[in-house]
């Protein structure tokens, strides 16, 4: 039995990403997992045209999600961020909005 990924189609708006919601946007999906960011705040509905997934500064009324946190993870799903440089990146995300 294989696993079968979803299409990419609409990635730009299925946000926050990973199967638990521990990555916030596309692009610190992209970042090797132990530069991604460690808390952010989810419940915003904000789009983030930028990195393409939600708003994360804390408000009031929004959720603070800490990966380090039994379950909410978000180590691993590196395959080849680590050799993308910022430029190749950037240009990952810009593609991905337009699916």
């Amino acid at each position: 039995m294989a696993y079968k990924g979803r299409p990419l189609n609409g990635i730009w708006a299925t946000a926050p990403y990973l199967h638990n919601g521990s990555v916030p946007n596309l692009y610190q999906l992209l970042l090797p997992s132990d530069q991604r960011m460690d808390r952010f705040s989810v419940g915003s509905r904000e789009f983030d045209p930028v990195n393409v997934g939600f708003e994360t500064d804390p408000m009031p009324g929004r959720f603070s999600f800490d990966t380090s946190l039994i379950g909410n993870s978000n180590a691993g799903h590196d395959y080849g961020t680590g050799k993308l440089t910022e430029a190749e990146r950037w240009e990952l995300v810009e593609y991905l909005k337009t699916l």
